[in-house]
């Protein structure tokens, strides 16, 4: 069947109709299309016959959506299969949610207006690039966990609202369970070094996608493509050796063969040494010869995880200029707009996260105990004395009471919407946690 038109109508395998409302898009794979189906207005990803014709087993891809809607997705931040149409004309497709008009795919963050000087989409702040690549990873280890991996993941799988960073998840038909292989070609340029030589997907190849996207979300450009890499002509043998024999991270320490230059890797250059150095180390183990190579070594979800709730806890509104910028705790750092100086003194310490003193910070429930909790409430906010800007404090952003205890042993308590002081070897404990000023 050729491309749909406006009023086609066809079933569900649970024997909903659906009326085709408009084209939205078309993809390798196929199209997509505004649909009615139950009362709600949908999305319809249909497959082109030739993409079927090229699946190793079109019966067994058929049977894991099916598999996967029973299943339901691992988080609300999937745009995940909801109806499974019959089958019509050698081909058929699968309903799912319409993604929000406020959401851009973040093909759009990557790529250069030339008419209106600017990118396509791009981040709020350093806040809302950080809350996109948590949820990112967030997404990623709930897929796993839930012994699912991708069989094609590329910057296509991902709408972000540039506001927030908020995140939806899509193309997830092409979730299977870990070592199943439905022959799918993905973007090379995404794949892990080992899918690119044939390969199966797993849980490992993901997270050496998810460094490609976490890296591309920093620096724009890809973090492979250097001076070696990007010959005058582009040839499969080629492809093959650039993503998958012989890969070289462009700001490799130790081989500068497809080293950065100004004309390929603008970007990354003038962002690398911004970001603090922990985020840096991380990319230089993601694409480094022990990931690149056997035994194929990767950075793991709550490694990264811990990495991005660090670098938003240090990302904070210049007092001077009212631009975002970055500080570390115990020094003094230049803001990187204005050049002003930003001193933070102390940090508030927890057992598993430190969280910088600083106006303007937020504590959130994720950050109190040593396992995972809600990286995306907030418990609690630091304040700056208006008075003494040295001085800072933190208000309770819970419904509970906190108990602080003073270097003198005694016991104070918080109040919903209270502040308490961030003075030294203060112990503020909230519910069953507690930090340390330190």
């Amino acid at each position: 069947m050729a491309e749909l038109k406006a009023g086609f109508k066809g079933k569900t395998v649970y024997g909903n109709v659906f009326t085709v409302l408009e084209f939205l898009g078309g993809g390798g794979q196929g199209n997509v299309y505004r649909v009615e189906c139950g009362g709600r207005e949908m999305a319809l990803k249909w497959y082109h016959k030739s993409t079927i014709d090229k699946m190793k087993d079109p019966d067994q891809f058929y049977d894991n959506l099916m598999a996967n809607i029973k299943k339901g997705a691992p988080t609300s931040a999937f745009l995940w299969p909801e109806e499974l149409t019959e089958k019509a004309d050698g081909s058929f497709g699968y309903i799912m949610g319409l993604r929000p008009s406020n959401f851009e795919e973040l093909t759009k963050f990557l790529i250069w207006d030339n008419k209106k000087r600017r990118m396509k989409a791009s981040f709020a702040s350093i806040t809302a690039r950080c809350n996109a690549a948590i949820n990112i990873i967030e997404g990623f280890r709930a897929l796993h966990n839930d012994g699912y991996s991708y069989q094609d993941l590329n910057n296509g799988n991902f709408f972000i609202d540039p506001q927030t960073g908020d995140v939806l998840i899509c193309d997830n038909d092409n979730v299977s369970e870990r070592g199943v292989n439905f022959g799918i070609a993905g973007k090379q340029r995404y794949m892990a070094p080992e899918v690119v030589l044939g390969s199966a997907p797993d849980k490992r190849s993901d997270r050496f996608s998810l460094a490609v996207i976490l890296f591309r979300m920093l620096f724009i450009e890809h973090p492979l493509e250097g001076k070696y890499s990007t010959p005058p002509c582009m040839t499969p043998e080629l492809e093959k050796k650039f993503y998958g024999s012989d890969p070289v991270f462009v700001l490799d320490p130790d081989d500068d063969r497809n080293a950065a230059n100004n004309q390929l890797n603008t970007n990354t250059l003038r962002f690398w040494k911004i970001y603090p150095e922990y985020i840096r180390e991380l990319f230089i183990k993601s694409f480094g010869k022990s990931s690149v190579q056997p035994p194929y070594d990767r950075i793991i979800e709550k490694t990264w995880l811990d990495a991005f709730v660090r670098l938003r806890s240090e990302t904070v509104p210049c007092p001077h200029c009212g631009k975002e910028t970055f500080i570390t705790a115990g020094y003094t750092v230049s803001c990187m707009y204005c050049g002003s100086p930003l001193t933070c003194n102390s940090q508030l310490k927890f057992k598993r996260f430190d969280v910088p003193v600083y106006g303007g910070v937020k504590v959130y429930e994720g950050q109190l105990g040593d396992t995972d909790g809600d990286f995306h409430k907030a418990a609690g906010e630091i304040v700056r004395n208006k008075k003494d800007p040295i001085k800072h404090a933190l208000r309770n952003l819970t419904e509970q009471i906190w108990s602080v205890k003073l270097p003198d042993n005694t016991v104070r308590t918080v109040e919903p919407n209270g502040i308490v002081p961030l003075n030294k070897d203060f112990e503020i404990t909230i519910g069953k946690n507690t930090g340390i000023v330190e």
